[in-house]
C-alpha cells in the first residue's frame, strides 16, 4: 500500500509539471499572436522591390513558423498528457483490482487459520506424544543393551488349573495315531448304533447276545454288542415275577484306513483339524484327544494350541495295540 501511494504521488507531480509547461506554451502562443496583430497590414499589392516590405515579410514568416512550431509542440504535449492520463487510469484500475484481491486473500487466510487452528493444536499434541514415545523407545533400547547377553531367558507357560471336569457338554473327538491327527465322528456313529440296534432287539428273544456294526464313516467302523439281562420285578402283585431288558455291553471303534493329517500340518490354517474346530464354540466345547504312547509329545503341542484358542481339553491315553472302546461301565472324558 505504501509503494502504491508513492507511485500515485509521483504521477500527480509529473502531471503538474506537464500542465505548467503547456500553460507556458499557450501564453507564448498568445503573446506571439498579439504581436502579430499589431503589425501593419501589408498593402494588397506591394511592390516587389520594396526593401521594407521584404523585411516585414520575412519577420512575419519567421514568427508564423514559431507559432506553427509551438502549436505542434502543444498538440504533441496534449497527446502525451492524454496518454499519461490513460496510463494513470489503467494503473489505478489495476491497483484497485489488486487491492481487492489482497483483501479477499487476507479473509481466506484468516478463515483457513481459524479452521486449521484446532487441527494444528491436535497435530502438535500428537507430535509431542510421538517425541515422548521415541525418547522412551531409545531409553528402553539403552536399557536392553545394558542387560548382559549371557543372562538366561526364562519362558513362562500358563496352563489352566489341573482340576478335571466330566464332559457333560458338547464334545468333539480326535485321535493321534502313528504321528497323524484324525477326526473321529463318534457322535454320528453312536446315533447309527442306536438306529441299527433297534432293528436287532427282537433277536434277543431267542439268543442272549447280539452283535452288530455300523459305518464305515470318516475312516472308522463301530462294532457293538447287545445283551439280554433278566431282572426281578418288584412291587405290589408282582412278587417273584421276572422280566428282561436290553443292555449295551460295549462298542469298539476300529480304523479301516490311515486317516488324518500329520500333526505339523494339522496346526495350519487350512487343515481339517482347524476346519472342524471352527464349527464349535470354545467356551461350550470339550476337545477329547485319544492318544497312544508314541504321540504324547504331539498331544502336548495340541493341548497348548487348544488352550490358546480357549477350548477345554480331555486327554484319553491308550495302550499300544488297544482300540478305542466304550461301555456303560466306562468313564466320561475329564477336561481341564
Amino acid at each position: 500500500m505504501e509503494q502504491e501511494h508513492e507511485l500515485t504521488v509521483g504521477q500527480d507531480s509529473f502531471l503538474d509539471i506537464v500542465t505548467n509547461i503547456v500553460g507556458i506554451l499557450i501564453i507564448l502562443v498568445m503573446v506571439v499572436g498579439v504581436r502579430a496583430s499589431k503589425l501593419p497590414v501589408p498593402a494588397p499589392h506591394p511592390r516587389p522591390d520594396s526593401a521594407k516590405y521584404q523585411q516585414e515579410w520575412e519577420q512575419l514568416r519567421r514568427e508564423k513558423e514559431v507559432v506553427d512550431s509551438l502549436r505542434y509542440d502543444v498538440l504533441q504535449m496534449a497527446g502525451v498528457i492524454r496518454q499519461v492520463e490513460l496510463d494513470r487510469a489503467a494503473r489505478e484500475f489495476e491497483r484497485r483490482h489488486l487491492a481487492g484481491l489482497v483483501a479477499q486473500l487476507g479473509k481466506a487466510i484468516q478463515s483457513r487459520e481459524a479452521q486449521s487452528s484446532a487441527q494444528e493444536r491436535e497435530l502438535l499434541a500428537l507430535q509431542n506424544q510421538l517425541m515422548e514415545s521415541r525418547l522412551r523407545v531409545e531409553q528402553l533400547k539403552r536399557e536392553l543393551e545394558a542387560v548382559p547377553a549371557t543372562e538366561p531367558v526364562v519362558t513362562l507357560m500358563n496352563y489352566p488349573t489341573p482340576l478335571s471336569v466330566p464332559a457333560d457338554g458338547e464334545e468333539v473327538h480326535f485321535q493321534i495315531r502313528h504321528g497323524r491327527l484324525a477326526y473321529i465322528p463318534l457322535e454320528r456313529l453312536l446315533k447309527e448304533l442306536v438306529a441299527d440296534a433297534k432293528q436287532k432287539i427282537y433277536r434277543l428273544l431267542e439268543v442272549p447276545e447280539v452283535t452288530g456294526a455300523v459305518g464305515p464313516l470318516g475312516g472308522y467302523r463301530l462294532e457293538y454288542q447287545l445283551a439280554r439281562r433278566n431282572v426281578s420285578l418288584e412291587g405290589p402283585g408282582v412278587e417273584g415275577a421276572t422280566g428282561a431288558m436290553v443292555q449295551l455291553q460295549r462298542w469298539v471303534l476300529l480304523p479301516i484306513a490311515e486317516v488324518g493329517d500329520p500333526v505339523e500340518k494339522a496346526l495350519e490354517e487350512t487343515s481339517e483339524f482347524r476346519r472342524r474346530l471352527a464349527g464349535y464354540r470354545p467356551d461350550k466345547t470339550i476337545v477329547t484327544i485319544w492318544c497312544y504312547p508314541d504321540g504324547f509329545t504331539d498331544f502336548r503341542r495340541l493341548r497348548d494350541f487348544l488352550y490358546q484358542q480357549g477350548f477345554s481339553v480331555a486327554g484319553r491315553p491308550l495302550p499300544d495295540g488297544f482300540p478305542i472302546t466304550g461301555s456303560p461301565s466306562g468313564t466320561k472324558s475329564a477336561a481341564q
